[in-house]
């Protein structure tokens, strides 16, 4: 019974982890005692199922080195079960790594001494690595490993390159890094590596035949459609690499929306700051011009007391007494409050008001432009104050503004979050996937009403009608009208019945009769002729 349970379990599963579930819980049922059931778990195991995978082309030695050579994201060497080196001088990694980039960057001095062309692009990818995969729970001994990557290396092409076999120990599943250079150490021609996936897979399947068991159906399958020469894609990966381009362009969609939405929220921050700003500028220009509009009269008595004064320094310009006389009225209060220097001199400027008149109107127009910037300066301290409360009102509504804006960004950030945190739940649960695949059933519905769409051709016009067509028309037409006519005789005379009616008795002759009529009447007129001629 359990032999059968096994072989169920052996043949049908094509998922290698649950595979050695099902193996150890059989060994479990079966106890230590059973030998014969513990033999053929052991032959199970040793089964060897092979995965290749490419990890691509790189630039640099060093990089791989430090990667493969190390365990992840430290210093520390605890995952690298073992090291080993194919067509290099040595069997320490590290100084492998080295003596390929050396290998790598003196490719034109190979090529040179190996007599080849030094001409063509450089090479800027010489690192090549692939790995190999067995099933979790499958023991490959390190030979068995070794010897599977010279395999791979000699359907490659790469059995002359120098390669560094790296195996590690830190997944379930044994697996073996194979980095190779692309740089041949003899020719220093770089391996093309065309078709290197088809290759590798085409050497899994042959690897698996010879351990006596096709774990890959879908492989085998693939591989015999290639050899007929069809073109055969593997649509699981293809789907999961949609699927994974789907995931990446919805994120970037989402960002970009994101990225929009601040934008419009602060393209609508900064007009509503602008907007109250305008607002405060038209009130403040409103309150200057009502304020302009209520000094103007003040500012023409300040110029007509001006005018008067110039008018009264004109007049008193006929003497030296009345000179005199204009400088004591003007200067008179000023001469009294001012201190003993003060005093020296407006004597000065009376002398001299006496002697000229020149000076005396520079003194003049002086006093009369501080009065004016005096009068300029209270007017507009008068101003500030009236406009300050408009100034205040802004500032409060300023502030006002700023908190609801601070607030509805808060609340934009908020809701992203939530999508954002929405998201992560889609994709945690799976519902993305979920998504996906509704999205690609409508988008396949789409295709196939476009696809009928174009096998049925666009609309056909409707064909103008031919003068043949509309001839037909208007002799149907025509046809009721006689019809009904006949069938209400009572309803009135067509226009042929009138047009007969008018012609009289001609109309009813016959056609032939008409004909020898006509004759006749030509004959006549002919003998007529003839007799007047003799």
């Amino acid at each position: 019974m359990l032999h059968l349970d096994f072989n169920k379990a052996h043949a049908s599963s094509s998922n290698y982890s649950l595979v050695f579930e099902r193996i150890q819980r059989l060994e479990q049922q079966a106890g230590p005692t059973c030998n014969l059931v513990r033999v053929a778990l052991s032959s199970i195991i040793r089964t060897i199922i092979m995965v290749p995978k490419v990890a691509g082309r790189g630039r640099s030695f060093l990089g791989a080195g430090a990667y493969y050579l190390h365990d992840k994201k430290a210093e520390t060497s605890e995952r690298v079960a073992f090291a080993e080196t194919i067509n290099l001088p040595t069997n320490d990694p590290e100084k492998a790594i080295r003596m390929m980039a050396y290998t790598a960057m003196h490719q034109d001095e190979i090529k040179a001494r190996a007599g080849g062309s030094t001409r063509g692009r450089k090479l800027t990818e010489p690192v090549y690595s692939y790995s190999l995969s067995w099933a979790p729970g499958e023991q490959p001994t390190r030979e068995e490993m070794v010897a599977a990557a010279k395999e791979t290396l000699k359907v490659l092409g790469l059995e002359k390159n120098e390669t560094l076999l790296v195996c590690h120990n830190d997944e379930p599943h044994p697996h073996i890094h194979v980095i190779v250079n692309r740089v041949n150490p003899e020719t220093g021609i770089a391996a093309p590596l065309k078709m290197d996936h088809l290759k590798l897979s085409t050497w899994a399947e042959g690897y698996e035949k010879r351990q006596g068991l096709i774990r890959c159906e879908q492989r085998v399958a693939n591989n015999a459609l290639r050899r007929k020469g069809e073109f055969v894609k593997d649509w699981v990966s293809q789907r999961a690499s949609e699927f994974h381009r789907w995931a990446w362009e919805r994120t970037n969609r989402q960002a970009d929306r994101r990225i929009r939405e601040d934008e419009r929220l602060g393209n609508k921050h900064s007009s509503e700051r602008d907007q109250l700003r305008r607002d405060r500028d038209r009130l403040v220009s409103q309150q200057r011009q009502r304020f302009r509009d209520g000094t103007r009269a003040d500012w023409r008595d300040l110029f007509t007391i001006q005018r008067q004064e110039q008018r009264r320094l004109r007049d008193a310009q006929r003497n030296a007494w009345s000179r005199m006389r204009f400088f004591i009225a003007t200067h008179g209060p000023e001469f009294r409050e001012a201190t003993k220097a003060g005093r020296r001199s407006m004597l000065r400027g009376a002398v001299s008001a006496i002697t000229g008149s020149r000076k005396q109107l520079a003194i003049l127009e002086e006093k009369q432009k501080k009065e004016r910037i005096f009068f300029a300066r209270k007017l507009r301290e008068r101003a500030e104050r009236a406009t300050a409360t408009i100034r205040e009102k802004h500032e409060r509504q300023l502030k006002e503004l700023q908190r609801r804006q601070d607030q509805e960004r808060r609340e934009m950030r908020a809701k992203q979050a939530k999508e954002s945190q929405a998201q992560a739940r889609e994709i945690r649960d799976g519902k993305d996937k979920e998504l996906f695949k509704k999205e690609q059933r409508g988008r396949l519905r789409q295709e196939l009403k476009e696809n009928q769409a174009d096998i049925a051709g666009p609309p056909r016009a409707p064909r103008k009608p031919t003068l043949s067509d509309r001839f037909q028309t208007a002799r149907g037409e025509s046809g009721q009208r006689t019809g009904k006519d006949k069938e209400q005789p009572s309803a009135g005379k067509g226009l042929t019945d009138r047009f007969n009616k008018a012609r009289g008795s001609d109309a009813l002759k016959d056609k032939s009769s008409r004909f020898k009529e006509n004759e006749e009447d030509i004959g006549r007129k002919k003998g007529k002729g003839r007799g007047e001629d003799d």
